[in-house]
Formats: structure tokens, C-alpha cells, sequence
């Protein structure tokens, strides 16, 4: 309204910027659009082309100080993660699989000050779980909505009563496995180099996978209401998980904190729900 009656010059920055989010180095800005936007999580859900990014020039803006050799490394494996995520020819749980197990040594590395090894992606995981621990933890965080923790509980109860029927809902939305492997970028160009302030890399790659894991199981709840799930309805359960979780620094802190302390959210455990 502000807009149209107005004009542009009445908005403030946050109407101007949103849903735009921003991280900044010493030579450079990252930017990017953030899924709680109806418009935004349509156009990263909808990528058909492997990811990629472009660069301009721009005048200088300060950033925290940091480790640039620590910078350089998580640079270079971001890249190799990228890489394997635009290979149409992995399978998708396969991809989130190699990439936590990564991440775990990546973080490993950090953790005894081994930044010059060589990385390679390989896993090894033998303990069980199951995604219901995941989803009980998620209705423990602050909701924005109030009806969001029993629209959690209600998918919890749909999945567990359904998962015979869980092929059926891959066999006949292939494009699915499309969204999420985007979602799945998405979460690692926002979060995976803030890592170089805070030198934590697995929660944050943890966080990708469970954010899919949540997304996928709510998309299938969906289905189940009516055997089809729309592109519309993707893009609507996307941006209220983006709404109640990316954009509340506590719960993304709660999750982070959880991934140390809860043997559900352990990198064997996740490796055993992605089975």
C-alpha cells in the first residue's frame, strides 16, 4: 500500500531490502533471497539450472574480523559441496548423506587445526533413528504462529499412520526431489560460510539436512490429503518453515545447541534416517 500510494521512496529498509539477507568479508558481500518470501521460495524451489552466483563490484563495507586461512578453507569445500549438489545423476539422499559425513570431518578439521587436509566424501554410520524424535524436538521452539506446533504434532501422527504410502508420493511427484536438492543449496550458500566467525560448520550443515528431511515429510502430509501435491503448496509449507525457524535467531540457536546434546540429531543418526 505503502508502494502504490506512496511511491518507493516511502519504504523503509526493511520493506526495501526484504527478503534479501547479507554476510560480509573482508573483499566481499554475499547476498542472497530468503525462503520465508512466497515470491522468493518460488524462484529457489523452481531452479531447473545448477547453482551458481555472479559477482559486481561494490564500494567497501566493514565485516568482523576472522581467520582468512580458515575463510580460504571453508571457500574451497564450499565449492566441492556445491559441486556435488548440482550432479543431476546422485541421488538425492545419497548427496546429504556424503555431504554431513564431510561436514563432520570438515569440522573435525577445524576443531585440531588440520586446514590443510584434503577432504573426500565417503560415510560411515550404524546406529538407527528415526525422523519423529526430529519433528518432537522442532514442536519444543518458539512458534511465530500459534498454530504452527499442532500442525507439527498432526504430521507427526499423518506420517507415522502413512508410510506405506511414502513411494507412492515420490513415485508420482518427481519434481520434489528437485525442490528439496534446491532447498538444500540454498541453506548451504546462506549458512555454511558464517562458519568462518564462529568456526561451527556441522550444525550448520546438519540444519540443511534436517531442513529437508521436515520439508519432505510435511510435503508428503500434504499429498496425503488428497493424492497431489500442488507447486503452490510447496512453496506455502516452505516459506512457513522459513517464517518459524531461519527467522528466529533463538530457534536456530536451539538447534544448533540441540545437535551437540541430542543423540538424534548426531551425524550417525542422521546418516541412518537419510538410509
Amino acid at each position: 500500500e505503502l508502494y502504490l500510494n506512496l511511491g518507493e521512496s516511502s519504504l523503509c529498509n526493511i520493506c526495501k531490502e526484504h527478503p534479501r539477507y547479507y554476510e560480509f568479508f573482508k573483499n566481499l558481500k554475499e547476498g542472497g533471497i530468503g525462503l520465508c518470501c512466497e515470491e522468493a521460495a518460488r524462484i529457489i524451489l523452481t531452479q531447473t539450472a545448477p547453482f551458481s552466483t555472479y559477482e559486481i563490484d561494490i564500494s567497501y563495507e566493514n565485516s568482523d574480523e576472522y581467520n582468512e586461512e580458515l575463510f580460504d578453507y571453508l571457500i574451497e569445500n564450499r565449492k566441492k559441496i556445491f559441486n556435488y549438489l548440482n550432479n543431476s545423476e546422485i541421488p538425492l539422499n545419497s548427496k546429504l548423506k556424503d555431504i554431513l559425513w564431510f561436514a563432520n570431518t570438515i569440522q573435525q578439521n577445524i576443531d585440531f587445526n588440520f586446514l590443510d587436509k584434503e577432504e573426500i566424501f565417503s560415510i560411515n554410520s550404524n546406529i538407527k533413528s528415526s525422523l519423529d524424535f526430529i519433528l518432537e524436538f522442532f514442536t519444543t521452539l518458539e512458534p511465530n504462529d500459534p498454530n504452527w506446533i499442532p500442525y507439527l504434532k498432526n504430521a507427526i501422527e499423518i506420517y507415522n499412520s502413512n508410510t506405506e504410502k511414502y513411494l507412492d508420493y515420490k513415485n508420482s511427484n518427481p519434481t520434489i526431489n528437485l525442490y528439496l536438492n534446491n532447498i538444500a543449496s540454498y541453506c548451504i550458500w546462506r549458512y555454511f560460510l558464517k562458519g568462518t566467525f564462529d568456526e561451527e560448520i556441522l550444525s550448520k550443515v546438519k540444519f540443511m539436512v534436517v531442513s529437508v528431511g521436515i520439508l519432505n515429510t510435511l510435503f508428503f502430509c500434504k499429498y496425503l490429503e488428497n493424492k497431489f501435491i500442488s507447486l503452490e503448496d510447496c512453496i506455502d509449507i516452505t516459506r512457513r518453515y522459513s517464517e518459524e525457524i531461519e527467522y528466529c535467531e533463538d530457534n536456530l540457536y536451539a538447534f544448533a545447541e540441540a545437535t551437540y546434546k541430542l543423540d538424534f540429531l548426531s551425524t550417525e543418526n542422521l546418516l541412518n534416517i537419510l538410509e
